[in-house]
């Protein structure tokens, strides 16, 4: 197969970066042409209000600058009948003049928008999905997660979330390659962890002594006491997740952590494969003699390097890894080309999910917002750099993956049928329509905290299905607790310490959610990725 990836980082510089650069030049170029924008007009236009914003700063600076110097001049109380007459009318002038600089600002600023409205009313959100579908032919993205891909995940590939009632879909994007399917995941994550409060109370007293020269004398003491107290508080955290599905290992998994080992040179390298190497020797040695499976490979560079020793089945990981495997997945981890060794990589069954550094915080797809401006020059800029930006950032999500060649194969395993279902649109994108949704119209009144959100399919018809929003979050109650701590005078006091106590709330609300053409005279209250999520 043509389009198989077989030396992702080589491919990468060699083959995709430069091919996409080349295919967002050549659409944006195709965009530029079909909204007929004057090029030269709008870099006029741009120059003029540009230049007008820095005179514009420079009026500011100076009638500052006056205001200032009138104010200086006013303390001495006998110029001040000489500064009014002298500064007064040149402050009014530089006042007019700011004016009339802002109202032709504004005007510029206007005629320029309105230049470049033509093409930026061309952006979609398909943009750059679309740009990396022609890169990378393998790679298909769909419209949304439907509840059939969703479902396919779960049976065929044993996609499945551990304490799925503590996190809640922010967004997604989803698509499969080459017959293997995938989601990209940004989910809010919830944990419980504590927080320490602290208290304090100043105690003062009187105590006896005796001077060097014998006398009784008194003096006063004082000390801030401090207590503290440890209570239960909601933590939120978000991240960016790449869930891909495959039939290679199915009875395999394992885990990695990202280490960040391009930035160690090469003498730090050969020092932590050595120590890896006698770690290695150990764990081989006691599965010998404790009857296991475990068996170090003889690429130590890889064993050490990836890491995934928790490995459960060998004979299927050393299947997935083979020798070019093994070498695509060292050269990854060790290249300064992309990010390095930033990914973490688990395994579970038929589910792989790759969590990397850089894709934390990013958004999973480009929408026009990210490109629109009102210079030519700026909105080139923007879809140019930032289309590259999320090109390399998706592909070293896969590049993992693309290290294992089975892993671009086709899947050949029999699959368990998909079910028909009355219901259209996954819980997922659910979710993900929830949250984009103002907090008034799906928790309870009385939040203080985040939410975690979870759907529950009710009904469907007519391609319109119904479902209940399920909103998790707490309220604050602030409390007191009173706790007892020895003072230097020789007695216990009483130190009392604030804190807030989170109460668990729970509200549910019915939702319908369709595509914008369907809801179209309803009360919509979100729209993504086509979708929209409105009232009754």
């Amino acid at each position: 197969m043509d389009s198989v990836i077989y030396n992702p980082l080589e491919e990468f510089e060699g083959k995709y970066k430069n091919l996409h650069f080349e295919n967002a030049n050549r659409f944006f170029e195709k965009l530029v042409q079909q909204s007929g924008v004057d090029i030269e007009q709008n870099r006029k236009t741009v120059k003029q209000y540009n230049q007008l914003k820095e005179n514009l700063s420079k009026l500011k600076k100076k009638l500052n600058w006056r205001r200032f110097f009138r104010v200086l001049m006013c303390i001495t109380i006998l110029l001040i009948p000489v500064v009014v007459w002298k500064m007064t009318p040149k402050i009014k002038e530089l006042r007019c003049q700011i004016e009339e600089a802002d109202k032709r600002a504004d005007q510029l600023l206007k005629e320029a928008k309105g230049q470049m409205l033509p093409l930026n009313r061309l952006f979609t959100d398909r943009d750059a999905l679309n740009l990396i579908e022609s890169a990378i032919p393998l790679i298909t993205f769909d419209k949304c997660l439907s509840v059939k891909q969703e479902a396919d995940m779960k049976i065929n590939y044993d996609f499945c979330e551990h304490d799925e009632f503590e996190q809640s879909t922010l967004d997604t994007l989803a698509g499969n390659y080459n017959g293997n399917p995938f989601l990209f995941e940004n989910k809010v994550i919830h944990t419980m962890g504590t927080e320490t409060y602290h208290g304090y109370k100043t105690i003062r007293w009187t105590e006896t002594y005796r001077d060097s020269d014998g006398r009784t004398r008194t003096r006063s003491r004082s000390q801030t006491l401090h207590a503290e107290v440890i209570k239960p508080k909601p933590f939120y955290n978000t991240r960016v997740i790449l869930n891909y599905c495959a039939q290679g290992g199915p009875d395999l998994s394992f885990s990695r952590d990202a280490s960040h080992l391009e930035q160690k040179s090469e003498k730090e390298i050969e020092k932590y494969v050595k120590r890896g190497e006698k770690k290695l020797k150990k764990r081989t040695d006691k599965a010998i003699k404790g009857d296991g499976d475990f068996m170090s490979m003889s690429n130590s560079d890889f064993e050490v390097l990836f890491d995934a020793l928790d490995r459960t089945n060998e004979v299927q990981f050393r299947t997935l890894f083979t020798p070019l495997a093994q070498t695509n997945m060292v050269d990854l981890i060790l290249s300064k080309v992309g990010y390095g060794d930033d990914f973490a990589f688990i395994k579970t069954n038929r589910t792989n999910r790759i969590v990397s550094n850089h894709s934390q915080g990013r958004a999973v797809n480009l929408m026009p917002v990210n490109y629109i401006s009102y210079s030519y020059d700026i909105i080139k800029e923007n879809f140019i750099g930032k289309n590259m930006e999320f090109f390399k950032a998706v592909y070293f999500d896969f590049a993992p993956l693309l290290a294992i060649p089975m892993y671009q194969e086709r899947p050949v395993h029999s699959l368990k049928p998909i079910p028909d279902y009355s219901q259209v649109y996954s819980l997922k994108e659910c979710e993900a329509l929830a949250n984009a949704v103002d907090y008034e119209h799906v928790v309870h009144p009385d939040t203080k905290t985040q939410a975690i959100l979870k759907s529950t399919f009710v009904s469907s018809k007519d391609n319109v299905d119904e479902t209940c929003i399920s909103a998790y979050s707490y309220d604050i109650e602030k409390r007191v607790d009173i706790v007892s701590v020895y003072g230097d005078d020789g007695y216990y006091h009483d130190v009392p310490v604030e804190w807030d106590e989170y109460l668990p709330l729970e509200a549910h609300n019915n939702f319908f959610i369709s595509t914008n053409e369907i809801a179209e005279g309803k009360s919509v209250i979100a729209r993504r990725n086509g979708l929209c999520i409105f009232n009754s």
